[in-house]
């Protein structure tokens, strides 16, 4: 795969006052009020209490909550209402495979005896609740296991009861199955996809076209985590006026295609480097090895229209 050439001179540094005002700017920031908040708020979040001896993709609803691909133990909590659409029963799959080194260099296989993995899922509303009330609807750990093997999934299920928001956020219920298209052609729009939007971060340095492409991810992560206030939206455009403003080139190369979201969600995922493996391929790297990822997931809201951002 040829490497696409980013590379541009240097150009006037880009301000918040320069596009305040423009259209799709200005609509993003005025989507607060069509935004809800309920009589209970609830976030929905997956702790990850211990996963160690093995690197691991973690999905809800086979959408990517979490990667880690880093030497060592982990602990932490993710916020997962993004990928819970509606109450009911939900999916959580656990893609392990080989650790790796300090080197990132991956094993060969994972030794099971070793694998340790702790999960809990618990919802409230901040405003309305302390965390200590918070309530727990699952809770997993992994049994006693032997063998070595390549790679190990595990599918575990738990019970929202409680999504507000489901009328009002779509998401990709209603998007095509892209796994039934013709796959080199989705390959070709989805890399043509991606090229455009580095054009807008790297080129054209254009806020007011990443608003145009972002606004239905925004608007919908706004509404899944209730941030409905004028303040919250702008700090995505703050956020796309600093990414505009970054000097640093993207690494366009060696990315692959995978579908998520049971086959209505594409992405174009690094997996040639070991630093980088299933990131983003919406990544750039600066001189002191600093990187950081654009994650996008694509999705054709309806048969015969184009991609579109959906988180």
């Amino acid at each position: 795969m040829a490497l696409l050439s980013l590379t541009s001179c240097a150009q006037k540094k880009v301000n918040k006052e320069d596009i305040i005002t423009m259209e799709h700017v200005q609509n993003l920031i005025n989507s607060h009020k069509q935004l809800k908040t309920y009589d209970y708020n609830p976030e929905y979040t997956l702790h990850i209490e211990k996963a160690a001896n093995y690197t691991f993709e973690l999905l809800v609803n086979d959408f990517p909550v979490f990667i880690n691909y880093d030497p060592g133990a982990l602990t932490g909590s993710i916020p997962i209402n993004e990928a819970i659409l509606q109450a009911g029963q939900q999916t959580i799959t656990v893609r392990m495979t080989p650790p790796v080194n300090e080197e990132f260099n991956m094993a060969a296989s994972i030794d099971l005896a070793l694998a340790e993995l702790k999960l809990a899922v618990e919802y409230g509303d901040y405003d309305r609740e302390k965390t200590a009330d918070f309530k727990e609807v699952f809770r997993y750990e992994l049994p006693a296991l032997k063998g070595e093997v390549p790679t190990y999934e595990i599918k575990l299920h738990f019970e929202a009861p409680l999504v507000p928001y489901e009328h009002d956020v779509t998401g990709w219920k209603e998007s095509v199955d892209l796994s039934q298209e013709d796959q080199a052609a989705l390959f070709q729009e989805v890399e043509t996809f991606y090229k455009e939007m580095i054009a807008l971060y790297e080129t054209t340095r254009d806020v007011n076209g990443l608003a145009t492409k972002y606004y239905r991810r925004a608007v919908e992560l706004s509404q899944c985590y209730y941030s409905i206030k004028e303040w919250e939206l702008q700090q995505f455009i703050d956020e796309w006026i600093k990414d505009v403003n970054d000097e640093r080139p993207f690494l366009f190369s060696g990315y692959v295609m995978k579908l998520y979201g049971n086959g209505r969600l594409v992405k174009l995922a690094k997996m040639d480097d070991k630093y980088y493996f299933n990131l983003s391929a919406l990544l750039r790297e600066g001189k002191d090895g600093e990187a950081v990822q654009y994650y996008m997931f694509l999705h054709r809201p309806k048969p015969g229209a184009p991609l579109e951002v959906i988180r």
